[in-house]
């Protein structure tokens, strides 16, 4: 394959890589809205560090394809719709033929999120045909691995890294996380940042004493499969704990009664027109869409604007969601209430 064609597939998989990390903010995001206030906080606190974690794997996987002469596509053929199902190329595994739901906090839900961040290490063989996203590695990790290949195969010819430096994100535009943003104009640099991502998503055991390959003064961070395993699990984990078997340490207390009974994956036509669902749930997604386009204009050219996708945008979100959690949908079987769909609006 000429070099010419490697960058074209080297820039495909990297807009794949950032829906990836976009398609888990929602299911993230509506789990943790729709626990009850005062409810679960310590279940809570992990589900909001991974969804905060996400949005700094975006800025670092933006990072990497401005780095290289891409441009990151955030727009609605980009965005994810829900059950979502991922896609992994290359040999047939099991497991990962499994959707991905806008749902309520349920021990269930959070057993999606351990499969969505399974460490390679734990994953068993898999047999499944899958839609929607292709991710062509065996796992998420897998994935970022094969693009650092990639990175590290183009750049043999010394003009890979020929990006805009003016595009690259960093600290200033970013808040809470367990790393920072790494601006990228190297291969050094678009290594570290996806060591990262892989590293905080599903590759991370804390191990006494273990530190990051390319900051070695920094402690070992726990993956999120393992925050979600302690949810899962109702227990802490230990330095001591067996990283293939469940926790083991403290109890980790999980009431899962504590939440709303929202509609998993609604559809706006489960909102009456003219009702108080409908204009909520056109309220969110008027706001999610400024949030995506706010998040667009950050990651291709703009930098400032992330920090206006965060602190606005992101904010922005959860009233609306939350009024619309503690409505009951009219003529809805068992009382279901509403969450928001995660719709592209345009105009908005």
């Amino acid at each position: 394959m000429a070099n010419e064609d490697k960058t074209t597939k080297l820039l495909g998989w990297l807009q794949t890589a950032l829906e990836l990390e976009l398609s888990t903010i929602p299911p993230y995001m509506v789990a943790l809205l729709s626990i009850h206030p005062g409810a679960n906080r310590e279940a809570a606190d992990l589900i909001r560090g991974v969804m905060i974690e996400e949005m700094l794997h975006m800025a670092l996987v933006a990072n990497v394809l401005n780095a290289v002469g891409g441009t990151p596509r955030i727009d609605e053929k980009a965005i994810p719709s829900y059950p979502l199902r991922m896609k992994f190329e290359g040999e047939s595994f099991r497991d990962r033929d499994f959707p991905v739901d806008l749902a309520r906090f349920s021990k269930d839900n959070v057993g999606t999120f351990m499969k969505i961040e399974e460490p390679e290490a734990l994953a068993a063989p898999r047999i499944a045909a899958f839609k929607e996203i292709d991710v062509p590695g065996f796992t998420i990790g897998q994935f970022y691995m094969n693009i650092i290949a990639l990175l590290e195969e183009l750049n043999a010819s010394g003009t890979l890294f020929s990006g805009d430096p003016a595009r690259q994100l960093h600290d200033d535009y970013y808040w809470g996380g367990g790393n920072k943003i790494i601006p990228v104009s190297d291969l050094a640099g678009a290594k570290a940042a996806l060591e990262i991502v892989i590293t905080q998503g599903e590759g991370a055991w804390r191990h006494p004493g273990s530190r990051l390959e390319f900051a070695p003064k920094t402690p070992l961070p726990m993956g999120h499969y393992y925050r979600f395993a302690e949810i899962f699990y109702g227990r802490h984990y230990t330095d001591a704990d067996d990283p293939a078997k469940p926790p083991a340490g403290t109890p980790l207390p999980v009431d899962y009664a504590a939440v709303y009974p929202i509609k998993t994956n609604p559809r706006p036509s489960d909102y009456a027109p003219g009702s108080k669902l409908a204009a909520l749930n056109a309220t969110f997604n008027a706001r999610y869409t400024e949030m995506l386009r706010q998040l667009a204009q950050a990651l291709s050219g703009t930098p400032k604007t992330l920090y206006t996708a965060i602190m606005n945008g992101m904010h922005g979100l959860p009233p609306a969601a939350m009024q619309m959690m503690t409505t009951k949908i009219d003529g809805e079987a068992g009382g279901s209430t509403g969450c928001p769909t995660f719709e592209w609006v345009e105009g908005a």
